[in-house]
């Protein structure tokens, strides 16, 4: 089903309202924005960076959070005139900008600033903490000033959190519960299965999914303590809101989750 889950009949008629229907089949990979890909560091010409040896980080975002860090792939020793360090990284699809770090920290490499996508497409020049200037190479982002922000291992950003807004989403007005019927699948048991979920919610106000409680962690299986199937139900209280279970993380060999979804 694509769009809305909109199976609404006489709030009344209980029966017929605790229908599921199939909300999101064949998944095998989490909600979330992809981290960048391979970040080519080069020294240049030009730029006030000081001299020494920069190590470079680049982090995707959307408006939901951002993805782990990617390390470029090498360290760039800048000296006397070559004062500038070019990180140059391909587009990651659904990003809307990219934070930058770049000092002589190493692995704790720090904030130096914040380009858009339509920035790191034309070519942008970071000249001091968070301030950009026009020019530089297509795709790609020079330094020309040492970070000074929050270091890259600090741990704000160890977890991705960049979520993807799945397109099936559930219009739950005149319900209060949205029950999630969740059936794991694996080839083989190589990967330990789990699976971790988050309902969010529709704020009508920012037009923007909020999470509302915790992520929940599915334990498939017969661990100890565990003795629960490849079928599970989570209980979402929509309270008439339009809602969406976001993938977290789905782990298993050759793992896929199919949903089913009741409004009652």
């Amino acid at each position: 089903m694509s769009g809305a889950l909109k199976t609404r009949l006489d709030p009344l008629t209980k029966i017929a309202a605790t229908v599921s229907a199939v909300y999101r089949s064949a998944l095998a990979a989490a909600d979330l924005l992809a981290a960048p890909g391979t970040v080519t560091c080069t020294k240049q010409t030009g730029g006030a960076a000081t001299a020494g040896e920069y190590t470079v980080y680049v982090v995707a975002g959307n408006s939901q959070g951002r993805t782990t860090a990617t390390a470029g792939n090498t360290t760039v020793t800048t000296e006397t005139t070559n004062l500038t360090v070019r990180a140059a990284f391909a587009l990651v699809t659904g990003a809307e900008f990219y934070d930058i770090y770049g000092s002589t920290d190493g692995a704790a490499s720090k904030f130096v600033g914040r380009v858009t996508e339509a920035q790191r497409l034309s070519g942008i020049t970071i000249t001091g903490q968070n301030t950009l200037t026009a020019g530089g190479a297509a795709n790609a982002v020079d330094i020309r000033f040492p970070g000074t922000g929050l270091a890259v291992n600090a741990g704000h950003i160890a977890v991705n959190t960049a979520y993807v807004i799945p397109a099936a989403v559930i219009d739950a007005a005149g319900y209060q519960y949205v029950d999630f019927d969740l059936q794991l699948a694996t080839v083989g048991d190589s990967v330990l299965p789990t699976l971790v979920v988050l309902p969010m919610l529709l704020n009508t106000r920012l037009s923007k999914y909020v999470s509302f409680g915790a992520a929940q962690t599915v334990v498939f299986g017969g661990a100890s303590g565990a003795v629960l199937p490849l079928k599970q139900r989570v209980r979402v209280e929509a309270r008439g809101a339009t809602v969406v279970l976001v993938i977290v993380s789905i782990t298993g060999t050759t793992a896929t989750v199919d949903i089913d979804a009741t409004l009652s």
